[in-house]
């Protein structure tokens, strides 16, 4: 609470100093005007206005603050009011002039900082986030001249120009030291070539694991790139997260809004998305595979009706690109200009006797005005219903006040809310949010939950993901860099989620006198973590002790016990649903040489 208070404190001066030093320096100008016109009188010496004037223009300087005689009050205020405006001005002239050589300075004692490259509004708020949580944050942006730059300054951020994809500036900005790094530059080839230039340099890390978050803008070749986003070296000291903002923006607004019916007897959950652009197809494939983990493999499916000037065609394409889409929703492809008459009608279709009733609308158009004006349209039409209206904005601005000062059932905007897509997305919990984050997390789920059916859970581990201390985090995330290169070991990879039943995936063990997948995946696995284990200065040892750093089970599979090996078999068992929950799946490596 002291440090907010103080940050509070520390931004407001930010703001507002030039105006009280201006303030403060005519208060004390003219209280020295004052009090030299009463020394005057009182030593009785005639002084002219251009006499006092200048006696008191000469404060500034510290060369007319001594007088003759009985000093009053006002000159004795002024003589040291003025001075200390004049030399705290000249501090703060001196650093503006000397601010880059200050951070670079500021830079030298800095360590386990965040980097962030890019200033615009998505670096500017992933910035102010996390100097709000009290972590050091370096910025580097190109443009000199950005708005944005003396903001984020005042707020505690080091500032360093230059190219972000520079090899050199990169080792100046202290990346080997960083705890993490997010690139959301304007340019997705830029942001990539950030993440290639860091994963060299990271080689060189003596200690821990730098997270890398870039932003990927476009979501076709997001969705693309997901496929390398867990193929790295599961023995380096880089990890990489791809970030697009659309696809977390789908599962904020679904997660913060959502339309899901309670009980069978509301009927079946009916929901429109208006606009079907980046967001609104992302919102499709969410909100398909959110009904899939709610409902489990039961044949119930979600209404999905979808409104765009090309409906069709991008209906079309999603189920090319989602095969088992079908399987999970009932996609209803409403083609027609929402400036039309037509529109005008369509609330009138979904409350047919046909038609199940609607649950929620989410406006994703790309037009925020426009998004504004349909969402105000269709408040009309449905303002007998109670069905919430979301709307998409990259930032909520004026209109979020507006819809929160008006609280009472009867306002005209009761069925409107405001999705504020870069505030629900670009925040400090990138971290947590990440795919190898979230896949850490599920793997420490999975393990409690086995622990819970065994009915003795070894103590210090028995915690919930928040509790564990760093290192254990971290072991949980090295498992997860370690599932493609076991998965590959069987001929298998991870591939982005297509296919919503991808959990029920069963790898063979042998029962049939085949090949036993399970156990060869489990002993890759193991071998796989000894090697973590070693690289960490760990060692073979009569019993696990985390301070001297031995482990008895760092010896080869064959003399591993029969209960650690079974533990590595379930871990294998368990990745197709921990993956799928991930957002990804199995598929087999198909090979033209036999």
């Amino acid at each position: 609470m002291f440090k907010k208070n103080i940050r509070k404190i520390r931004d407001w001066w930010a703001d507002y100093n030039w105006m009280i030093l201006i303030i403060l320096g005519m208060i004390g100008l003219t209280l020295g005007f004052i009090g030299f016109q009463k020394n005057g009188l009182a030593v009785g010496k005639e002084r002219t206005l251009l006499d006092n004037l200048y006696r008191t223009l000469g404060l500034i300087s510290m060369e007319t603050g001594v007088a003759e005689g009985p000093i009053p009050w006002e000159l004795q205020v002024g003589r040291f009011l003025v001075p200390a405006v004049t030399a705290y001005t000249a501090i703060l002239a001196f650093t503006a002039l000397f601010i880059k050589q200050t951070d670079r300075i500021r830079l030298w004692s800095t360590h386990d900082h965040i980097l962030i490259f890019g200033l615009g509004r998505k670096g500017f708020r992933l910035a102010k986030g996390f100097l709000e949580e009290g972590h050091p944050v370096v910025v580097v942006e190109i443009n000199e001249a950005n708005e944005w730059v003396e903001n984020i300054r005042a707020k505690g951020a080091i500032v360093i120009h230059g190219d972000a994809a520079d090899p050199t500036l990169l080792e100046k900005v202290k990346l080997k030291q960083a705890h993490c790094l997010i690139s959301v530059l304007g340019d997705d080839g830029k942001n990539a070539e950030v993440a290639l230039q860091a994963e060299k340099l990271s080689r060189g890390r003596k200690s821990g694991t730098l997270t890398c978050i870039i932003h990927i803008f476009d979501a076709r070749l997001w969705d693309l790139l997901r496929e390398k986003e867990l193929h790295g070296n599961h023995t380096s000291r880089f990890r990489l997260e791809l970030f697009n903002i659309f696809d977390r923006g789908a599962r904020r607004m679904l997660e913060t809004n959502p339309p899901w019916n309670i009980s069978p007897q509301q009927g079946p959950t009916h929901i429109l998305i208006v606009g079907l652009g980046k967001m609104g197809q992302r919102m499709v494939v969410e909100a398909a595979r959110q009904w899939r983990v709610r409902k489990g493999d039961t044949q119930e499916k979600i209404h999905i009706s979808v409104l765009d000037l090309e409906a069709n065609q991008k209906a079309d394409a999603l189920n090319h690109q989602y095969p088992r889409l079908g399987d999970i929703c009932v996609l209803e492809a409403l083609e027609m200009d929402i400036r039309s008459p037509a529109f005008e009608r369509v609330s009138a279709g979904f409350m047919k006797d046909n038609q199940p009733e609607l649950n929620a609308i989410y406006i994703c158009l790309d037009d925020e005005t426009f998004s504004l004006q349909t969402g105000l349209r269709l408040n009309h039409q449905l303002r007998d219903r109670r069905i919430p209206i979301i709307l998409r904005m990259a930032e909520s601005g004026g209109l979020a006040s507006l819809l929160a000062e008006e609280e009472n059932d009867q306002n005209a905007f009761g069925n409107l809310r405001i999705f504020d897509l870069l505030d629900q997305t670009c925040t400090s919990d990138l971290l947590q949010k990440g795919t190898h984050e979230i896949l850490a997390r599920h793997l420490h789920a999975a393990y409690l939950e086995g622990l819970e059916r065994e009915g003795h859970p070894p103590q210090g581990v028995d915690l919930s993901w928040d509790q564990l201390s760093p290192s254990l985090k971290e072991k949980n995330r090295q498992q997860a860099d370690r599932i493609p290169h076991v998965l590959a070991a069987a001929g298998y990879r991870i591939d982005p989620l297509r296919d919503w039943e991808a959990d029920l995936f069963r790898f063979s063990e042998g029962d049939g006198g085949g090949q036993d997948e399970v156990s060869l995946m489990a002993s890759v696995e193991h071998e796989l973590w000894c090697k973590n284990l070693v690289q960490d200065g760990w060692r073979k040892g009569p019993e696990k002790d985390p301070e001297k750093k031995t482990h008895p089970h760092l010896v080869p599979w064959e003399e591993l016990p029969s209960q650690a090996k079974e533990k590595n078999r379930k871990f294998v068992r368990d990745l197709p649903r921990i993956l799928a929950r991930a957002g990804f799946q199995i598929v087999r490596i198909r090979s033209t040489n036999p």
